[in-house]
């Protein structure tokens, strides 16, 4: 019987202890892109499709913007990879871009509130109506 209390405690002990609770992440702030040099260079996250079509929604996007506001961007997939590029416009501090066959990007900066680490919201359309959204990071350098 000792035994068996023993266990229980030691049970309830373990499970007080595996609880650790995280500290909230600090709210995320709009940060309004007034030129292109401040979103330059790569980036890169996870891109999920809406809806999906498969049981795996999404693939790992890279997108690099030169300071003119060009990009190109390329997701990898497990059947390969899906590029495209194209150029951006700024509207009211977002990122703006059409393509020629009716889709459209919409990016937004964010940083988190007194932090200096920066996330890139992506929301992309295509031309068939199929959306896409992405949270990008600076892409570390290897």
């Amino acid at each position: 019987m000792q035994g068996l209390l023993l266990v229980a405690a030691l049970g309830h002990a373990m499970a007080a202890c595996s609880t650790v609770e995280q500290a909230p992440a600090a709210p995320l702030e709009p940060v309004a892109v007034t030129d292109f040099t401040s979103v330059a260079g790569k980036w890169e996250g996870l891109l999920v499709r809406s809806p999906p079509v498969r049981s795996r929604n999404d693939d790992w996007v890279k997108l690099h913007i030169t300071e003119d506001g060009t990009f190109r961007f390329e997701a990898y997939r497990t059947i390969g990879a899906f590029t495209g590029a194209g150029q951006f416009t700024l509207d009211q501090g977002t990122l703006l871009a059409k393509s020629e066959k009716g889709g459209r990007i919409a990016a937004r900066l964010y940083r988190h509130a007194g932090q200096s680490d920066r996330l890139l919201k992506v929301e992309g359309t295509s031309g068939d109506g199929i959306t896409y959204y992405a949270d990008l990071t600076p892409a570390r350098r290897r």
